[in-house]
């Protein structure tokens, strides 16, 4: 691996929009995290929400809770709070809530515009991404009626009827990592722990054959609250297999088909950025390949 910091800057540096510079930059290079709160902030609409293809199979410009989370992420991965944006942004989710408090991955404006074909229909108020946008605002830290309305029924609802889909018990995860209150934390990764194993779009072991979840998905570092509940073997089988897909540019590929060329390098470069966040983060890039900070 000794050059698989160097080729993954470049291709970074020649493929990425914004956005991913900067999260690079400020996770590897010494970069300004305040920076990443800005770019995040020039996605967001009048409405409080975040829109303007900030997921980029989503081509539309209308606010859209996935993207919400995206950008939130982005925040979080910077290490970044912005709290009047998260406000905002509350504000926004709220009126796209049903009675409960849950929001829908995406809404059908999202369908009006250029998007990947596996995006079909509008989403319905669930769980997924609800939980994990929940799980993010509070990393914000930030007080908001819908927030707590949203978090008290996640939590209700996880516990009730723990899910059996992956993508929705990565949204628990999120949840898990940042809500405030660490009994619940802990019964709730429980619940997500337990679930994980049996759900489907979850791929325990390497090789990786078709489309689905990794234990890197929920555990992007070696202190992740949930790296105890996997095996060092499944660790270290998708940490090699992650390390061996780099590509002869440099970036990671994605393995599905995105609305455009741009997308697709806006996409290549986001999961190159993911995949050194996670090699760094189990210690698998040596800081010697690294230029001074």
């Amino acid at each position: 691996m000794s050059d698989t910091y160097t080729r993954a800057r470049e291709f970074i540096l020649t493929h990425a929009r914004l956005l991913e510079r900067l999260l690079f930059a400020a996770r590897f290079e010494g970069g300004d995290a305040a920076a990443v709160g800005r770019v995040v902030a020039a996605y967001q609409n009048g409405d409080g929400g975040l829109g303007h293809a900030l997921e980029p199979d989503l081509r539309c410009s209308s606010s859209q809770p996935l993207f919400a989370e995206v950008g939130l992420s982005a925040l979080r991965d910077a290490g970044r709070r912005e709290p009047e944006l998260a406000r905002r942004l509350c504000d926004y989710l709220e009126t796209v809530c049903d009675a409960r408090g849950l929001v829908p991955i995406i809404d059908a404006q999202a369908l009006c515009e250029p998007r990947a074909s596996h995006w079909t229909a509008a989403g319905e108020p669930s769980l997924n991404p609800t939980a994990g946008i929940c799980g993010l605002l509070h990393f914000q830290q930030v007080e908001h009626g819908w927030l707590e309305r949203a978090t008290q029924t996640c939590q209700s609802l996880l516990l009730a009827q723990p899910p059996q889909e992956g993508h929705t018990l990565l949204s628990a995860a999120q949840l898990c990592e940042h809500i405030p209150d660490p009994r619940a934390a802990g019964q709730l990764t429980e619940v997500v722990a337990r679930a994980l194993p049996q759900a489907t779009f979850y791929i325990p072991e390497a090789p990786v054959t078709e489309y689905g979840l990794t234990p890197l998905h929920f555990a992007r570092a070696s202190d992740s609250q949930f790296a105890p509940f996997f095996t060092a073997t499944q660790l270290d089988g998708h940490l090699d297999e992650l390390a061996a897909q780099q590509q002869e540019d440099g970036g990671w590929p994605i393995h599905w088909e995105a609305p455009g060329p741009g997308a697709t390098c806006e996409w290549r470069a986001r999961v190159t950025y993911e995949a050194l966040r996670v090699l760094d983060g189990y210690g698998r890039l040596s800081r010697e390949e690294w230029p001074a900070g």
